[in-house]
């Protein structure tokens, strides 16, 4: 689902003026691309980092037909409350400064609607973070599904040295390595939005260091002062990450989520991801040792990655009184 937006202005108004107008606002240039019906089509992008205030952003574009000059707008269902706001008023100005109509999605002449109250930046870093994790997790199911290999090279045969060379069995290798990875990338992202709005930061600072070449990044402007925190602490062991959320927040249990029993297994979802990190640094440690990792594992190790995120996001959002929303989520395997 998208919104959408056409400002149709009178072929005077000059190309040049509409961009550098646009440019004022905030817009960035992508490049030109050509339209089958359109011709050559300009297309711009706005987004908003600070304070997470964008989890989308604007995408603009701006071309001619029949002697007219239009100047589109577009935002999708992942779409923040201020994306959607800088989508109004980039419509409303481009009305005020260069007159012409316009026609959105609610009809000639109407603005988009935004409702609700914008969220609080924590809860937007989160989501946002959130939302980044299950689009890592789209590809890692889509590279999962389209894989393709000579059959005689699609199941292991049980014999060591030959299944060291079965490229299936490196590539579910491959698989767990990235999985491993998005979780680490989802705690980070999610640690530093919180870090960032708490009230007790400074303490939180104590209990660790940020190391000299961060401290050149930050000084400039490439990284904040939480994110050169929290390059200091690892986000791979599970037992480690809960540590770090309860040091941050003593509500934020997320070991307590993790420990309880999960489809009636032997193996709780904590013990579960502390076993695929193990198996992670196993893999790039240790390459002279292959892991043979069969497709069942890898298959259920993306459904233990889901589920384990998604029930620890719930109970943040739960624990902060913020709304639960999955715009993008890649389900679980079958």
């Amino acid at each position: 689902m998208s919104y959408e937006s056409e400002n149709i202005l009178d072929s005077s108004i000059r190309i040049k003026d509409v961009q550098n107008f646009i440019e004022l606002l905030g817009y960035k240039y992508q490049g030109i691309w050509n339209g089958e019906e359109l011709g050559k089509i300009k297309s711009y992008h706005w987004f908003e980092i600070k304070d997470y205030k964008s989890t989308y952003g604007v995408e603009l574009s701006i071309y001619t037909h029949n002697s007219k000059l239009y100047v589109t707008t577009r935002t999708n269902a992942s779409r923040s409350y201020y994306d959607l706001e800088h989508q109004n008023k980039t419509i409303r100005l481009l009305k005020k400064h260069f007159g012409g109509t316009f026609v959105t999605d609610e009809g000639k002449g109407r603005y988009l609607q935004i409702r609700g109250k914008p969220p609080e930046p924590a809860a937007s870093g989160c989501h946002l973070a959130f939302s980044s994790f299950s689009s890592n997790l789209i590809r890692a199911r889509q590279y999962y599904d389209s894989r393709k290999f000579d059959e005689k090279k699609q199941e292991s045969s049980g014999i060591y040295w030959l299944d060291r060379y079965n490229p299936r069995l490196l590539s579910n290798n491959f698989i767990l390595t990235f999985l491993v990875s998005i979780s680490e990338d989802y705690w980070k992202s999610t640690y530093i939005s919180l870090l960032k709005y708490t009230e007790n930061k400074e303490s939180i600072f104590k209990t660790g260091k940020i190391y000299p070449d961060r401290f050149v990044k930050i000084s400039n402007g490439e990284l904040t002062v939480e994110e050169g925190f929290a390059e200091s602490i690892s986000f791979a062991r599970i037992s480690n990450v809960c540590n770090q959320f309860k040091n941050l927040d003593k509500k934020l249990d997320f070991a307590a989520v993790l420990k309880k029993p999960y489809r009636r297994r032997k193996k709780n979802l904590f013990d579960t991801l502390e076993e695929m990190t193990e198996i992670r640094n196993m893999i790039i440690h240790d390459a002279s040792s292959p892991v043979m990792l069969e497709e069942e594992y890898i298959k259920d190790s993306i459904n233990i990655l889901h589920d384990s995120i998604e029930k620890c996001y719930k109970e943040l959002t739960r624990i902060k009184g913020w709304s639960f929303d999955k715009t993008r989520g890649a389900g679980r395997l079958k």
